[in-house]
């Protein structure tokens, strides 16, 4: 969730997908002080983008609580390659 600033009104907004409002075809946010729209996403792409949040809360470790007891961690992160697989699709 990010605070951004109304564009209109400068008012801090939180950005949150738990706040769209459907208008006609499309789902928007609207600033809680003017009313001004900040934000709007089609159908897709508001199911694309909570696809994303599901898949990144699933897979993504929670780095930060994790390692809060760690110190001294390398600042270098690899990746290595994924085995594939020997059966064929």
């Amino acid at each position: 969730m990010n605070i951004i600033a109304c564009p209109t009104c400068e008012q801090e907004v939180q950005r949150d997908m738990n706040r769209l409002q459907k208008l006609e075809e499309r789902w928007v946010m609207v600033c809680e002080k003017c009313g001004e729209q900040f934000f709007s996403v089609s159908e897709q792409e508001k199911e694309m983008i909570l696809a994303g949040l599901r898949l990144t809360e699933e897979y993504v470790p929670d780095i930060i609580n994790a390692y809060e007891d760690v110190k001294n961690l390398p600042s270098r992160v690899w990746f290595r390659v994924i085995k594939k697989s020997n059966s064929e699709d």
